[in-house]
């Protein structure tokens, strides 16, 4: 029977699913115009292979295409078709030619057209190399001073900025080879213009990527009438290839404890009013830790959002979390601020300080220390020793070119979101393993003090849009249908995963109510496109719903033999050992999960055929479950698309 497509990812149609290629010993997936897990015996050699034009501002303009020709045999392959990017007053036309040849060697072709003058900050191909086949791996590559040698790092390379302009890790290439296994080496080389690496972690993206053309000759560039782009891109390898394994279900194996889990709050909704009495109701199930309030001290109306945020907070029977966006001179509104906080019943339960400043900035920083002593000076007097956190309100990249040292600060901040660089349901799950990334990496230069996680978000919230600038009809660019979606409610389970694995001590998630939200407001969406119903509750409420009855537990280590496809959260506590399982593939599977103890385990799965229940009865949902056996530590389970399943072992 056909699933709804909303179901799933809150579309109304379903992807076209990608096309599997071959050349001689090598595969790949066609997804578009892109390249997907270019593979050979079961090594990946790229992740990915795409071209993108970004505007100015580095919004990704879209391609539509046409003239698609595809042709297959049983050692290669050649794809041609043409493509367009227009917007405002970027036009751009390119053919595309992917040739796959018998000894595994992939070309992929660009010749394309500027049309009129236009600015833009990229044209070009790009290449993702994953983490597990690049981080810490030997690779040699061909630059105009020779060739260099090295390995590529463990910790995060900052994307450094030297004068105004952004740079790569090393200086640009022709040439990269990547040793991806012992002996094997992935080889990739560009014809007509030179590739830069990044180290793509620092947006919490789990891959290093080579692109060009090099950050370090400044950008925006201007095109010119008529002007030729052409690019050549070769995919190749050298060495030996190792056998390929035999196939298995994915496996999750418990292992062993890691620390305690996260305090977890939610965001106050930014349609700005105040939870209903249902809302609040099912908010408090979730025993959130705290609301996070932003308060922008430049605003007029800052006292009416605390005070919102402080009822609010009252309602479920949170803490809050003060976003407080400052500069060297708000030290009169600190002042009001603090008198106001002094007489709150509400508890705070951290401070996260900001620059106050205009819009979004590729040349962001961490938070002045002069700003964060400001804030703390005045308000901590009135709300006590909490911690004082600084950082960034955008990426991790932010602060990882501009660590702290002052004593000022009490903590670090910054926020997440799977979609800065692209939006689709693929690169989302691949970038999960990027927030593990960024705890372990700000924990190196935090100095002891707390990891505050604040706000994880699906969409990002003040652009650049991978997938494009909003179209007239559009919903809001920070408006994501998959929030409503069992793909939000997986890929909310792998963050929960990894952010707690990696020993964040706060994650603030979404909003609490709205479509940016875990519960859809009594008055439903203001827009029908989106796909909920008044008062619904969203699958990923479940998964909060979970964690809150396990806060009191201990994380437990719950790698994935095949963590795009499957993840688990693992916890420990008094009652025994409970895992939400995640899978994060929109096919049906199965799934074995090790080292369990006793002879059942109680097992409640939201999928397709139960999401509706989920939703309607949120209570009696939670109350269901049925036994199955567990044999010698081992249970196997059947996963439905992107479904989530709750194990509970009793102790």
């Amino acid at each position: 029977m056909a699933i709804d497509e909303r179901l799933l990812t809150g579309r109304s149609t379903a992807p076209q699913p990608p096309l599997e290629l071959r050349a001689g010993p090598v595969t790949a997936l066609l997804d578009g115009a892109d390249l997907r897990h270019v593979r050979i015996d079961g090594v990946e050699l790229v992740q990915r292979v795409y071209m993108a034009l970004r505007d100015a501002p580095w919004n990704t303009i879209p391609g539509v295409f046409a003239n698609w020709q595809i042709s297959q045999r049983a050692d290669g392959f050649l794809v041609t078709f043409d493509a367009r990017h227009a917007h405002e007053d970027i036009d751009f036309t390119w053919c595309g030619r992917i040739e796959g040849a018998p000894d595994g060697t992939i070309r992929y072709e660009l010749d394309g057209t500027c049309h009129g003058s236009f600015k833009y900050s990229k044209i070009g191909f790009n290449v993702h190399h994953a983490l597990d086949g690049a981080v810490g791996h030997a690779y040699r590559a061909a630059t105009r001073e020779g060739e260099r040698r090295g390995f590529l790092p463990f910790p995060i390379d900052p994307q450094r900025i030297v004068g105004t302009t952004l740079t790569g890790m090393f200086e640009p290439y022709r040439q990269l080879a990547i040793e991806v296994a012992p002996g094997l080496e992935a080889v990739i080389a560009l014809e007509g213009d030179e590739l830069e690496l990044q180290d793509h972690r620092n947006w919490t993206d789990g891959n290093l990527k080579s692109y060009a053309t090099p950050l370090a000759l400044g950008f925006p560039f201007d095109s010119t009438d008529g002007r030729r782009i052409r690019q050549l891109l070769t995919v190749g390898y050298s060495g030996t290839v190792p056998g390929a394994a035999p196939e298995q279900p994915p496996t999750i194996a418990i292992g062993a404890p890691i620390g305690p889990l996260p305090a977890i709050g939610f965001g106050q909704p930014t349609h700005g009013e105040a939870l209903s009495p249902k809302e609040a109701a099912l908010i408090a199930t979730l025993r959130p830790a705290h609301l996070r309030v932003d308060l922008a001290l430049n605003d007029p109306a800052v006292a009416t959002v605390l005070a919102s945020a402080v009822e609010d907070a009252r309602a479920v029977g949170a803490a809050l979390e003060l976003a407080v966006h400052a500069n060297d001179g708000s030290g009169p509104a600190l002042e009001d601020l603090a008198g106001t906080l002094a007489v709150s019943e509400v508890p705070v339960a951290r401070v996260l300080v900001y620059f106050l400043g205009e819009g979004f900035s590729a040349m962001q920083g961490f938070t002045p220390a002069s700003v964060v002593a400001l804030v703390r000076q005045h308000l901590e007097p009135a709300r006590g020793a909490v911690p004082f956190a600084g950082g960034t309100n955008q990426n991790f990249s932010d602060i990882n070119r501009d660590r702290p040292s002052d004593p000022a600060f009490g903590g670090v901040c910054f926020s997440v979101s799977p979609t800065v660089h692209a939006a689709d349901d693929a690169s989302i799950v691949e970038n999960l393993v990027g927030q593990s990334e960024v705890v372990t990496m700000a924990r190196s230069f935090a100095n002891g003090t707390p990891i505050a996680v604040s706000p994880v978000t699906i969409a990002t919230r003040f652009g650049p849009y991978p997938a494009g600038p909003s179209a007239p009809d559009d919903l809001p660019a920070a408006v994501d249908v998959r929030q409503a979606s069992l793909l939000g409610l997986a890929w909310t389970v792998g963050s929960l995963k990894h952010l707690a694995e990696a020993g964040a001590d706060s994650v603030t998630y979404y909003e609490t109510s709205g479509w940016r939200g875990v519960v859809e407001r009594d008055g439903g969406a203001p827009d029908g496109r989106f796909p909920t119903h008044p008062g619904a509750v969203y699958p990923m409420f479940h998964a909060f719903a979970d964690v809150a009855e396990w806060r009191d537990g201990t994380v437990l280590a719950a790698p994935s033999s095949r963590p795009l496809a499957v993840e688990a959260l693992a916890v420990d506590d008094a009652a025994g050992r409970h895992l939400l399982v995640a899978n994060l593939v929109r096919t049906p599977g199965r799934v074995v999960i090790t080292g369990l103890a006793g002879a059942s385990a109680r097992v409640r799965i939201l999928d397709p055929g139960s999401v509706d229940f989920a939703s309607a009865a949120p209570a009696a949902f939670r109350a269901s479950g049925a036994p199955m056996p567990i044999h010698g530590g081992r249970l196997e389970l059947a996963m439905g698309p992107y479904a989530v399943a709750r194990v509970d072992c009793p102790g």
